[in-house]
């Protein structure tokens, strides 16, 4: 009697078991949802960091099908390819500039992007909005940063990078590479002077004239 209890009380742990096991390979293989804290680009001293991310961009068919994909998953409008870091070649770039990006290899590191002057208008400094993909592993994540300002000089920023999401197998890929689209850009407004600016400087042009007026009495 003993030993069929003990019979019965495996055999339903084993049935466990089984029934557990796939929910336990699927946790293992889920894929970390990204954070916009995982990608960071510092320009002339001011970080920048994602307002938005998303997961599950499709990677490879070129440039062009992965910055599709990323504007469908950042809901992004009108963004164009800029640059890639495994591309050594300089792309046309928008507006009146073009861009470079390098990343170096593993799950997590640095990049960097530099820009310069083109053929086109508006010219630096340029207020954009700029997408980055992180691609490895057959998968990918896509980040959105908003106003971005290049300036006219430096012209590079560095940032980091750190990949969450998993490949077919479960684990973290290393980066195969880092896509830069970009959108929406403009000058930047003109910065008009406070009014207790403008009434210091109208205070000193009286006080000059009157100076004048006394060495010419």
């Amino acid at each position: 009697m003993n030993t069929l209890k003990l019979n019965c009380v495996r055999s339903a742990a084993l049935a466990a078991l089984v029934v557990a096991a796939p929910m336990l390979l699927t946790e293992k293989a889920e894929a970390a949802a990204c954070m916009t804290s995982d990608v960071s680009l510092t320009i002339n001293g001011t970080t920048y960091a994602p307002t938005k991310c998303g997961d599950g961009v499709a990677q490879g068919g070129g440039p062009t099908t992965e910055t599709d994909s990323m504007n469908t998953i950042l809901g992004t409008s009108g963004f164009v390819y800029l640059d890639k870091s495994d591309d050594s070649g300089t792309p046309t770039g928008i507006g009146g500039v073009t861009f470079t990006v390098t990343a170096s290899a593993g799950n997590s590191g640095t990049w960097t992007v530099t820009w310069a002057e083109a053929a086109g208008t508006p010219n630096l400094p340029l207020l954009i909005d700029l997408g980055v993909g992180l691609f490895g592993g057959n998968n990918a994540s896509a980040y959105l940063f908003d106003d971005v300002l290049l300036t006219n000089g430096p012209y590079t920023g560095s940032g980091t990078f750190d990949i969450n999401f998993t490949n077919n197998g479960g684990q973290q890929p290393t980066l195969s590479h880092l896509l830069l689209t970009g959108g929406n850009y403009s000058s930047p407004p003109t910065q008009v002077p406070e009014p207790a600016s403008l009434a210091l400087l109208g205070s000193g042009l009286i006080g000059l004239g009157f100076l004048r007026r006394r060495k010419s009495a």
